[in-house]
Order: C-alpha cells, then sequence, then structure tokens
C-alpha cells in the first residue's frame, strides 16, 4: 500500500502542473546551475577512480558512493531535464560564490569567464584631460586611461592645438580703416581674415567631419594646383596633327557625351575621358579611323578609375555599332596608358568646383550652372590648355552673374577658388559666353543640359546671353564685385 502511494503521488499531474511563466523563471535559474555541472562529473570521475584502489574503510566507500549517485543525477541537471528541479532528488543547489571560484579554476583556452550581467560593477574611470602627458605617471592613483578616449576626435584636437600654437599671426596692413577692424572683430559667426583681400575659415564647420579632411585640405588643393599644370596637354597639338582637324574632335567629343549619358557615369569619368584623350593625342598621331577607337578606349580607363560600378568592355563594343570589337578596345587600353606611362593622377575639375561650392553656400542652382559652363571648356577645343582651376572659377563667376547674385565675386571666392581675381579669368569668361550665344555646334552636349534634371542649363544660358549682350552690359561690371565679404563693407 505505500508503495501505490508513492507512484500515485508521483505520477499526478495535478500536483506538479506549473504555468508558462514559472517554467521559464526556473529554466533560467536552471541555466545558471549547468555552468556548475562539470564540476561534479569531474569529481565523480575521480571517485571512480577511488573505488578501483584497494578499500581503506567502509565509510569512505559508502562516501564515494553517493558522490556517484550526486554525479548522475547533476547530469540530469545538465542535460535539462525539467522534472528534476521539482522532484525531492536530494541534490543541493550549488551557492553562486562557490560556482564563480569553480570557473576560475577551470578556464578554457580560447574564451575567458563567463560571468553573469547583473553582478558586474559599473566603475567610473576618469579621463586624462588634454593638457596632462599619458606619458607621465598620473598624480591620483585611480586615474586610469582607457585604450580609446570617449571624447570625440581626441587626437585630431590635441594636434589642432599644437598646429595653432606654431602657427604665425599673419600681418594686417596699415592701410585698413578702423571700421573694417571693427566690423572683423564684431564678427562672432565665422573669423574672418585679411590679406589683400578679406575671407572667412569655412573649413572649421567641418571640424568633426573626417569625411571633409578639414585638416589636411588646404595641403590636398596645393597639391592639386601643382599637378593640374604637369598634366595639361598640348594646346597646339590640334595643329600639329596632320590628319585632325579641330572640327573632327568637336565631332568625336559630342559622341563622347552622348556614350557617357547612355552609360549614366559620372561627370568626373567625362573629364578624365577627354583629358586622357587629348594627352595622347599630344603625343602621338592618330589615324581617322582610329579616332573613335582611341574614344572608347579613354572613357572605358576613366570608368576603371572613377566608377565604383564599370560597364562591361562589351557594352562599349555594343556602342560602336560593331566598328570595333571587344579585343581591339582591350588592345587600345594597353597602348593608351603604355603610352601615358599609366599616369591618370588628373586633378579633376570637379573637385575645384566643389572647393568653390563651399564658398557660395553649396546652391544648387548656382553649382548646376556652373557644371554646364565647366564641361563646356571641355567640349570647345579653344579651352585646351587652360588650367582646371581657372576653368571653374570662370564658370562659378558667370553661373553667379546670370543668377544675379550681388556681389558676384567676393573675398571667400578668390579665397577658395585658389587666388584668381577677374582680371585672371577675363579670357575664359570671355571664351565662355561666346560659346553660349554662338549657334549650336554640339547637338548632344545641348541635350543633355536641356533636360529637366539640370534645371534646362543650356536654354537658360541662351536665353540670358542674347539678352545680356542686347542690353549692352559689361561682363566685368566693378560695382558688381568686391575684394571684401560684402559690398557695403567696401564702400
Amino acid at each position: 500500500m505505500p508503495q501505490a502511494t508513492i507512484t500515485h503521488s508521483a505520477s499526478n499531474e495535478n500536483d506538479y502542473k506549473l504555468t508558462r511563466a514559472k517554467i521559464l523563471s526556473e529554466q533560467q535559474s536552471g541555466l545558471q546551475l549547468d555552468r556548475t555541472s562539470q564540476e561534479p562529473i569531474e569529481t565523480s570521475t575521480q571517485e571512480l577512480y577511488e573505488e578501483n584502489r584497494p578499500p581503506i574503510s567502509t565509510a569512505k566507500q559508502s562516501k564515494s558512493r553517493s558522490t556517484i549517485t550526486t554525479a548522475t543525477t547533476t547530469t540530469r541537471q545538465y542535460l535539462g531535464d525539467v522534472s528534476n528541479q521539482y522532484h525531492s532528488s536530494g541534490v543541493k543547489p550549488v551557492p553562486q560564490a562557490q560556482s564563480q571560484l569553480q570557473l576560475s579554476k577551470k578556464r578554457k583556452p580560447f574564451a575567458r569567464d563567463v560571468q553573469p550581467l547583473q553582478n558586474k560593477a559599473n566603475r567610473v574611470i576618469p579621463i586624462v584631460p588634454d593638457g596632462i602627458n599619458t606619458t607621465q605617471k598620473p598624480q591620483s592613483a585611480n586615474l586610469l586611461v582607457p585604450s580609446r578616449l570617449p571624447q570625440k576626435r581626441q587626437a585630431t584636437e590635441s594636434s589642432t592645438n599644437l598646429v595653432e600654437k606654431l602657427k604665425i599671426p599673419e600681418p594686417q596692413p596699415h592701410h585698413a580703416s578702423a571700421s573694417s577692424n571693427t566690423i572683423a572683430s564684431t564678427s562672432t559667426y565665422k573669423k574672418s581674415r585679411l590679406i589683400d583681400y578679406e575671407w572667412q575659415d569655412l573649413d572649421e564647420e567641418d571640424y568633426d567631419d573626417p569625411l571633409m579632411a578639414s585638416e589636411y585640405v588646404n595641403d590636398i588643393f596645393t597639391y592639386f594646383y601643382e599637378l593640374e599644370q604637369r598634366m595639361l596637354p598640348d594646346p597646339q597639338y590640334l595643329y600639329k596633327q596632320k590628319n585632325l582637324k579641330p572640327k573632327m574632335r568637336s565631332i568625336l567629343v559630342d559622341w563622347l557625351v552622348e556614350m557617357h549619358l547612355k552609360f549614366k557615369l559620372l561627370p568626373e569619368s567625362l573629364f578624365l575621358a577627354i583629358n586622357i584623350m587629348d594627352r595622347f593625342m599630344s603625343i602621338e598621331a592618330v589615324e581617322i579611323d582610329k579616332l573613335q577607337l582611341l574614344a572608347t578606349g579613354s572613357l572605358f580607363i576613366a570608368a576603371k578609375y572613377e566608377e565604383v560600378f564599370s560597364p562591361s568592355v562589351k557594352n562599349y563594343a555594343f556602342f560602336t555599332d560593331g566598328s570595333y570589337s571587344v579585343e581591339e578596345i582591350l588592345q587600345a587600353e594597353k597602348y593608351i596608358l603604355t603610352v601615358l606611362n599609366f599616369d591618370l593622377n588628373y586633378p579633376n575639375p570637379m573637385n575645384f568646383l566643389r572647393r568653390i561650392s563651399k564658398a557660395d553656400d553649396y546652391d544648387v542652382q548656382s553649382r548646376t550652372l556652373g557644371k554646364y559652363l565647366l564641361e563646356i571648356t571641355i567640349i570647345d577645343y579653344k579651352f585646351i590648355g587652360m588650367k582646371p582651376s581657372l576653368c571653374c572659377a570662370s564658370a562659378m563667376y558667370l553661373s553667379r552673374l546670370i543668377l544675379g547674385k550681388i556681389p558676384v565675386w567676393n573675398g571667400n571666392l578668390i579665397h577658395y577658388s585658389g587666388g584668381y581675381r577677374i582680371n585672371d579669368m577675363r579670357e575664359c569668361v570671355e571664351l565662355m559666353f561666346q560659346y553660349i550665344i554662338s549657334p549650336i555646334e554640339h547637338d548632344e552636349f545641348f541635350k543633355k543640359y536641356a533636360m529637366r534634371k539640370f534645371m534646362r542649363a543650356s536654354t537658360l544660358c541662351r536665353k540670358w546671353a542674347e539678352k545680356f549682350q542686347m542690353e549692352g552690359r559689361d561682363l566685368f561690371d566693378e560695382s558688381l564685385s568686391t575684394h571684401r565679404l560684402t559690398i557695403e563693407v567696401d564702400n
């Protein structure tokens, strides 16, 4: 009879029926017990080894048998049997301090000790100030230096402060009026500097943006200004080529613009492709039937250099209507690169245009018109040999004049264009204006910028040029420009 009652109590489901929440909570507590389950297993193997030895006393044998039974029961806990947690198996729960001690004795070779998250104490780590040298020992023993400081751009700030200490202040001219000095001193928006023109340090706004590289941008563009002179093609190469005329180049470039638009490439690819083509023809004589192959190979190289996803060479062969095969384009690519000595380090005009746009507050309209006017300088053969930075400054000047911005040219635009004054841009601006009012020579180029996404820049500029010429206005009106920030300061 007693055995029957025990069996009935063990198989009765109503006595051990639990809710889902209670089961989950008990399972979580069982996970902590699983971490300490390996230690009893090792002790069981050790006790099994003790059983094989000669018996010393009956008390020790009974003790070893009890440990074996506990090891087997804890093995069921390690396997995750929920029923063991609610039966009276005689296993005492392992304290948390003991489980951590066991984990410290056993360390895995490629892993750290796993500790519960709730046991971690939040420590406040003091940060070393900027002025304290981290190589010396701090005065306080509790002062710790983490491997990565939480302040934003800590190293950059320290290096910038060092450069500012070493920088020699620029001399102020004696002929500056008292009113201009008071305006410069009361300016709280940006620091304004006066050399022979007044400009503001707009790069300090991008101090927290690592993509703008505000610490190195002046050195980068100083290198670009030196590099653009070396990468210019020969301005007289069209007259040195026996079989080539300026009209042929115009047709070739217009077709290249069409292919560039068809493949939806970046503007940088078009500028680099035409520079590669002009530099190649400045060195090598090209036959008329190979001009299209030269243009295709140049754009193929430029797309590889500038694009993230470059079109396949089969697409270029297809666009030539079967005039050239894939193998011929690949051979042309090798030959062009060999002649140019693989030197594609061309300072792209788009970099200079983006630099000037900073002084123009990144206005979308003037920048779009500037792109159109800048592409004129690579389409028309009259601009061959002109510096890209000069063409960008002229394009920005003319675009601001078209939009009616006052002042058309100021100290900030002088500084961020590379130091170009209005007298330096006269020839380039006049050539741009003459191209706009002349009859349309490059149809594909005109259609491209007559699209809505380019704000119909080609038609807008043409209408403005015709009206401007009828009114007899001056392109270089001195009253619309100043070497200061605003015209009011100049008066």
